[in-house]
């Protein structure tokens, strides 16, 4: 279920200070696509700069190769990470130089930090990807799915920043960037919960693959539902759970994008 405030509720909150480096709002322009990049340096360093007024520049997230998500703006804020300028019918990078770009979802006049989300990725253009990394930004991106509604494809909804800057980012996110995997985990996922449904439905347990409980069970690979989802109380204070093969799911009722597991 989307959130209202548009942070990650299993992301770290590391929030900018500085509002020179990021707009809130998006100048009433949706999200287009998620532009991911390579940080060329640690985890470590990604906060400083961006809390740097000096810079002006952000991204939404940094994902580290131990697994760690960062966020540092809303999705619902811009973030400075992905900017051009249009001046007179062409493209201008942040320094000025003429680009080409190759993503064809570019509004003309209008910077495309306003329809994308950033994220960010430690370590060097030259190096794989660790699998923990892969994993988080995995899971990052099923999360900005279910924020946003976008549907995955390469090169339209799913970018590198080389795809707008073709001269000072040929690089980002680099050559090991699993563009293909993650495409395929992403949108093989439509015809895993289409069989999750109807192996559910067959054990005589209905699922709604849309409430809050079983999107975060199939976003942590949960195996399937052992039972309806049923309510229980903390004091006064109401929950939602499930049973899943591999751990019980659970949330405040109203509080549904802080979902919990046993």
């Amino acid at each position: 279920m989307p959130t209202s405030d548009g942070w990650c509720p299993f992301a770290t909150k590391r929030e900018i200070l500085h509002s020179g480096n990021f707009e809130t709002g998006r100048n009433g322009q949706k999200v287009k696509a998620v532009v991911l990049h390579i940080g060329e340096g640690p985890l470590t360093a990604f906060f400083p700069t961006f809390n740097n007024p000096a810079r002006k520049a952000s991204a939404h997230f940094t994902v580290g190769k131990q697994g760690e998500i960062e966020q540092y703006v809303s999705i619902n804020d811009t973030a400075y990470a992905n900017g051009l300028r249009w001046d007179n019918g062409i493209w201008r990078n942040p320094r000025g130089i003429q680009v080409t770009p190759a993503w064809q979802g570019l509004i003309n006049a209008v910077n495309p930090n306003y329809y994308t989300i950033s994220i960010e990725h430690e370590g060097f253009f030259g190096e794989a990807w660790t699998e923990p990394m892969y994993l988080a930004n995995l899971k990052l991106l099923q999360w900005i799915r279910d924020q946003t509604a976008l549907s995955y494809a390469r090169g339209v909804s799913l970018i590198g920043h080389n795809d707008f800057d073709n001269i000072d980012r040929p690089n980002c996110p680099g050559p090991n960037a699993p563009f293909d995997r993650m495409l395929a985990d992403l949108n093989g996922g439509d015809a895993r919960r289409a069989a999750l449904i109807a192996g559910a439905n067959k054990m005589g347990v209905p699922l709604n693959d849309q409430s809050a409980l079983a999107k975060f069970a199939l976003q942590n690979n949960l195996g399937i539902p052992l039972s309806d989802e049923f309510q229980f109380k903390v004091g006064d204070t109401p929950y939602l759970a499930q049973v899943w093969s591999h751990a019980v799911v659970y949330v405040k009722v109203g509080d549904w994008g802080n979902v919990q597991r046993t």
